[in-house]
C-alpha cells in the first residue's frame, strides 16, 4: 500500500500564540489592512465580502453578472458559540499571509481564515479560533452562501447552475462536512426543498429554494464531549453523547474548503483540479478519471455463491455478458468470515492468499473480482465483538453502575435512563462483557433498575463495582453493532488491503449510512471511505460502489447505485427517479441491481437493458452461478446484455433513440450486424398477457398493431395445468398449433410460421405441429383464441409485434489483428465517428492495456473539433510483456468530448489471447 497522500490542513506561522478553549492555537496576527469591501477571486468568480464579512457578491467575471441573492446576503462563515449561532462583526485582512481575521461580537471570539488562489478555484483555510476562557466554540458553519441560481442544483457534489455559470463548494478533508448540523437545522435558511426523501436536511452541500439556492459546510469542535444528532431520521437519537477526540479530527482548526466559479461544461475539469491540486481522492478508470469514465457505469454479474469452486465458470459467464467484473454477494455479508475484520471465508479460500488465488482465475478471463461489504457494522462472531467486546464500539450513551453487579447478577442498577431513548437493540456493555437488557424500570429519582441477561455474543460474565461505566451499544440494520470512530479507520486499512489483493477491482460500501452512527456525524463516514482510498493507493480501474452519497465522499465513491429489483412501470420507482439525482450531482448513471431467475423471459432482460440504455445507465445483474446453469436460455440472456452493454458503453445509441426508450411502457429488440460496431434496434409491441381458459371455449379480443402488417408471433405460457393445443383466428385464418405445453412451460410462435415448446426454465422441448397461417394487419382487429388442456388449466397469451428496424453505429471502434504474441508489438486503430448533429470539440482518445502492456500513439490521439458525420483516426502501436502468460486480456479505448454540462464518452474494446489464442471480438 501506498504511503497516504491525504494532508491535513496548512497551519501560518505562530507569533504570540495563546491555547483556546477548544484546543486550538492561533497566531496574533500582523498589521491589518483597512477594513472592505473584500474580494476573494475563485476561478472566474469574484466572491465580494463587506467589513462585517457579508457575502454581498457572486460575481461571473467574464460578463460581470452578480448571483448573489439579494435578500439572503449572509456571512462567509459563522460560528456556534454556547448554543447560540453568531455572525462576524468585523472582517480585516492581512495582505502579507492573505488571512482573513473574523471578530465576532462582545465575547473576544475571532476566527484566522487563509486564502489561497489556486488554478480555477480558491481555497479558504481555517488557521486558527481564538475565544476567551470559558466561551465555547462549539460548531464553524461555512456560509450558507445564498445564491440567486435555480437551474440546477447538486446537492450531494455542492454545485449550482444556470446556462451560462456555475458556482460550487467542495470540503479539502473528512473534518469539513458538506452540509449543515443536524441540531442547528433551524439556523440556516429553512424554505428548502429536498430532492431525496428520508435523507437528513444536513447532508447536503448544496439546497434549492423558492428564490435561489445556497451552499453550505461545517466543522464541528469535539474537543469535549458533545450531544449530537446521530444518524437517521427513524433512529431518533437526537442527543447522543459522543466523547472527544485528540489532535486535529478535534479542532476546527483545519476545516478547509475550495470555492469556485466557472462555466457549466468546465464543472468537472475544475473539481479534477481540485481533487489533484488539492491530494484528495482521483479514481482512474480506464485510463481516464472515474467522473468522466464510461468504465465507471459497468455493469457487474452479481452472484450469490461465487467460490474457488465455480470461479472459472461465473467469469466465462461474464465475459459472455460482456462484463468485467464478477461480484460476490452470499447472504447480507457478503465472502467473510464476518463483518467487522472482514478475513475471507472458505467460499473465497479461507484468506487473503486463497481470494487471491481465485481473482487469478478471474483475471485469466480478463475479469475482475468485486466484493460486497456492510461498511462499519460489526457482526456478533466477529471479534470486535466477541470473546471481548471492543471499547471502541459505538455507543448511544452510559450511565454509571449506583450498585455492585455479581457475575450472576440478572439485575442492574444504574444512574440515568437517558441512554435507553429511541434508537435499535437492546445492548449494553459493561468491560469486556456484553449484556442484554429486556425491561428498565425507575426505583428512586437517581436510579434505574434493568432486567438483563449476561454473557452475550459468547462474552464472559464478571463482577462490577460500583461506578463502573455501562454503555448501550448502539445496533442497526440485520441485528448487527456498529463499528465506532476509532474503528472505523481500522476497518477502512483492512478493506484497502483487500483491493490491494491483485485483480480484486470492485467493492461496495452497503449499510454506508452507519458511519453517521458512530456519533460524530458523517465524518465517520468519510473516514470510511476516504480511507480505504488513501489505502489502497488508488488503484487503476477499481470501481467502488455504495448504497448512498456525501459531499465528502464525492471524491472517493465511483458510483452509487439505489435499488434492488425495484426497476418496474411505475415512473415513481426509484432506479428511474434518481437518475436526475446522477445527472445534476456529476455522477455516472446507475440502475441498481436488476434480477435475473431460470424462468425468466428474453423480453424482460431487453426492457431493463433498454431503460439501461436510454439513460447510460450501468447495474448489478443480480443472480448465481447455479441460476445460470441451470437455465436453458443463459447462453442466449448472456449474450443479450452483451450486445445492449456493448452498444451502451460504445455510444451508439442516438438521443432520440435514447428518448424513445425512456417510455417505461415500452419493449425492444436489439440485434448485432458487426460485431462491436452496428446493431438494428426494434420496438417490440409486447402488451400484457390475455387469458384463454383450457376448457376450450372461445376468447375474443380487440388488439391493435401500432407497426407494419406481418405474421403472427406470440408468447404463450401454460398455468394450472399443461395445454395441448391451442387455435388463434386472425383476419379470417386460423392457424392451430398442437403439443403438450407443460405448466409454466411455453409455447413460442416465432413469426416464421414455426412454433417452439419450452419448460418453466427456458429448456427447448421441441417443436410444435403448425397447421395454418395467419397475420396482423396495421391497426385495429379481433384475435380469437380456443385453448385445450388439462382441468384447469389456462392459457396466458402475448401477442407481439415487431417495427421497423434502426440502425445503432457505435461512434468508437477499435481495429486490430486477430492475434497477439507475447512481446511483438501490433498495430490498432481507434476510429471515432462524430454521429451527432453538431461539431464535438476537445475530442481525446486514451487506451487502457493490462499492467505490463505499452500503448503508444502513432498518430494524434487529440483533436480539437471533429465535424458532425466527420471521423477521426489514431494508429496505435500495442506491445505485451514478453513473458505474458497466454490469457485473454481486456483492450479499451476510451474517447471523450465535450458536451454541455457534463463530459460525454464512448467506449469499445476487444479481448485478445496472447501467445497462439486467437482473440475473439467482445467488448469490455
Amino acid at each position: 500500500m501506498r504511503t497516504t497522500r491525504w494532508r491535513w490542513p496548512r497551519h501560518a506561522a505562530l507569533t504570540s500564540a495563546i491555547t483556546l478553549a477548544c484546543g486550538t492555537v492561533m497566531s496574533a496576527g500582523t498589521a491589518q489592512a483597512a477594513s472592505g469591501p473584500f474580494t476573494i477571486r475563485a476561478g472566474a468568480l469574484d466572491i465580494v465580502l463587506n467589513s462585517t464579512g457579508t457575502v454581498t457578491g457572486l460575481i461571473d467575471t467574464a460578463n460581470h453578472h452578480d448571483y448573489a441573492s439579494p435578500a439572503n446576503h449572509g456571512p462567509l462563515i459563522q460560528l456556534m458559540v454556547d448554543g447560540a449561532k453568531q455572525a462576524p462583526t468585523r472582517l480585516t485582512f492581512d495582505p502579507a499571509t492573505a488571512t482573513y481575521t473574523f471578530a465576532f461580537g462582545g465575547e473576544g471570539v475571532a476566527v484566522k481564515v487563509q486564502e489561497r488562489s489556486k488554478s480555477g478555484y480558491a481555497t479558504l483555510d481555517v488557521t486558527g479560533v481564538s475565544a476567551p476562557s470559558g466561551v465555547d466554540v462549539q460548531t464553524l458553519l461555512w456560509g450558507p452562501i445564498a445564491t440567486s441560481i435555480t437551474q440546477s442544483v447538486g446537492e450531494t457534489v455542492g454545485v449550482v447552475h444556470d446556462d451560462t455559470f456555475a458556482i460550487g463548494i467542495h470540503e479539502l478533508n473528512d473534518k469539513t462536512v458538506g452540509g449543515w448540523p443536524d441540531e442547528f437545522d433551524s439556523q440556516t435558511f429553512t424554505d428548502v426543498s429536498p430532492e431525496i426523501s428520508n435523507w437528513p436536511f444536513g447532508w447536503f452541500a448544496a439546497h434549492q429554494t423558492p428564490w435561489g439556492s445556497f451552499l453550505q459546510a461545517y466543522t464541528y469542535d469535539y474537543s469535549k464531549t458533545r450531544n449530537r444528532y446521530v444518524g437517521w431520521s427513524d433512529m431518533n437519537e437526537s442527543n447522543v453523547p459522543v466523547p472527544p477526540l485528540a489532535g486535529p479530527d478535534g479542532q476546527i482548526t483545519g476545516s478547509e474548503v475550495a470555492l469556485f466559479g466557472t462555466t457549466p461544461g468546465n464543472v468537472l475539469p475544475t473539481l479534477s483540479g481540485i481533487e489533484t491540486g488539492e491530494n484528495l481522492p482521483h479514481p482512474m478508470i480506464d485510463g481516464q478519471w472515474g467522473k468522466v469514465s464510461q468504465g465507471a457505469s459497468q455493469s457487474w454479474l452479481v452472484l450469490s455463491d461465487l467460490n474457488t469452486g465455480n470461479v472459472a465458470q461465473a467469469s466465462e459467464y461474464a465475459r459472455e455478458a460482456g462484463m468485467k467484473y464478477v461480484y460476490s454477494l452470499p447472504g447480507v455479508d457478503g465472502p467473510w468470515q464476518s463483518a467487522g475484520h472482514y478475513q475471507f471465508n472458505d467460499s473465497f479460500g479461507g484468506s487473503d492468499t486463497g481470494a487471491a488465488s481465485l481473482a487469478a482465475t478471474a483475471a485469466g478471463y480478463g475479469i475482475g473480482v468485486g466484493v460486497h461489504t456492510l461498511s462499519n457494522l460489526v457482526d456478533t462472531n466477529d471479534s470486535y465483538v466477541t470473546p471481548n467486546a471492543d471499547p471502541g464500539l459505538a455507543a448511544v450513551g452510559s450511565a454509571a453502575l449506583t450498585r455492585p453487579a455479581a457475575a450472576g447478577d440478572s439485575t442492574v442498577y444504574v444512574s440515568g435512563n437517558a441512554m435507553f431513548n429511541g434508537g435499535q437493540g437492546s445492548i449494553l456493555r459493561i468491560g469486556n462483557e456484553l449484556l442484554t437488557y429486556s425491561s428498565v424500570s425507575q426505583v428512586s429519582p437517581t436510579e434505574w433498575q434493568v432486567t438483563v441477561k449476561r454473557g452475550a455474543y459468547g462474552t464472559t460474565p464478571a463482577a462490577y463495582a460500583t461506578g463502573a461505566t455501562t454503555s448501550r451499544i448502539q445496533q442497526y440494520a440485520y441485528g448487527m453493532l456498529t463499528g465506532g470512530i476509532s474503528e472505523i479507520p481500522q476497518i477502512a486499512t483492512r478493506l484497502s488491503q483487500v483491493l490491494d489483493i491483485p485483480n480484486m477491482k470492485a467493492l461496495s460500501f452497503d449499510g454506508l449510512e452507519d458511519g453517521s452512527l458512530a456519533g460524530y456525524g458523517v465524518m465517520g463516514t468519510a473516514k470510511l471511505v476516504n480511507g480505504v482510498y488513501r489505502g489502497e493507493g488508488s488503484v487503476p480501474d477499481t470501481v467502488t460502489e455504495a448504497s448512498n452519497l456525501l459531499p465528502n465522499t464525492w471524491d472517493a465513491q465511483g458510483r452509487v447505485s439505489w435499488g434492488e429489483h425495484s426497476l418496474n412501470t411505475d415512473p415513481d420507482n426509484l432506479p428511474i427517479s434518481l437518475q436526475p439525482y446522477y445527472q445534476r450531482n456529476y455522477m455516472p448513471a446507475m440502475m441498481g441491481w436488476l434480477g435475473f431467475g431460470a424462468g425468466d423471459a428474453l423480453q424482460s432482460q431487453e426492457w431493463q437493458l433498454s431503460k439501461m440504455a436510454a439513460y447510460n445507465a450501468g447495474a448489478g445483474l443480480e443472480t448465481s452461478v447455479s441460476t445460470l446453469n441451470s437455465a436453458g436460455d443463459t447462453n442466449q440472456i448472456m449474450d443479450t446484455w452483451n450486445q445492449w452493454e456493448s452498444a451502451r458503453n460504445a455510444g451508439a445509441f442516438t438521443t432520440a433513440q435514447q428518448n424513445e426508450m425512456k417510455d417505461l411502457n415500452s419493449y425492444w429488440h436489439l440485434v448485432n450486424t458487426t460485431p462491436g460496431k452496428s446493431w438494428q434496434l426494434y420496438n417490440v409491441q409486447y402488451p400484457s398477457a390475455l387469458a384463454a381458459s383450457g376448457n376450450g371455449a372461445a376468447n375474443t379480443w380487440s388488439y391493435t398493431n401500432t407497426h407494419a402488417a406481418q405474421p403472427l408471433q406470440f408468447q404463450l405460457q401454460a398455468s394450472g395445468g399443461a395445454v395441448s393445443k391451442m387455435a388463434v383466428t386472425l383476419n379470417s385464418s386460423t392457424v392451430t398449433y398442437t403439443a403438450n405445453v407443460p405448466s409454466g412451460g411455453y409455447l413460442v410462435a416465432d413469426g416464421t410460421g414455426a412454433a417452439t415448446v419450452y419448460d418453466s426454465t427456458w429448456h427447448n422441448l421441441g417443436a410444435a405441429s403448425v397447421t395454418g397461417s395467419a397475420s396482423y394487419v396495421a391497426g385495429s382487429q379481433s384475435i380469437t383464441a380456443t385453448a385445450t388442456g388439462a382441468a384447469g388449466s389456462t392459457a396466458n397469451i402475448r401477442f407481439m409485434t415487431v417495427g421497423s428496424p434502426e440502425t445503432v453505429t457505435a461512434p468508437a471502434t477499435i481495429t486490430a489483428p486477430t492475434a497477439i504474441s507475447p512481446g511483438a508489438p501490433v498495430t490498432i486503430t481507434t476510429t471515432y465517428t462524430n454521429t451527432t448533429n453538431t461539431a464535438q470539440k476537445n475530442v481525446s482518445t486514451v487506451i487502457d492495456a493490462p499492467t505490463g502492456w505499452t500503448a503508444h500513439a502513432a498518430t494524434p490521439a487529440t483533436h480539437g473539433s471533429v465535424a458532425a458525420g466527420k471521423s477521426v483516426s489514431t494508429t496505435w502501436t500495442l506491445t505485451p510483456p514478453k513473458n505474458e502468460a497466454s490469457a485473454s486480456f481486456t483492450v479499451t479505448a476510451q474517447t471523450t468530448y465535450n458536451g454541455a454540462a457534463r463530459e460525454d464518452r464512448v467506449l469499445t474494446g476487444f479481448t485478445v489471447g496472447s501467445g497462439s489464442r486467437a482473440s475473439t471480438p467482445a467488448t469490455p
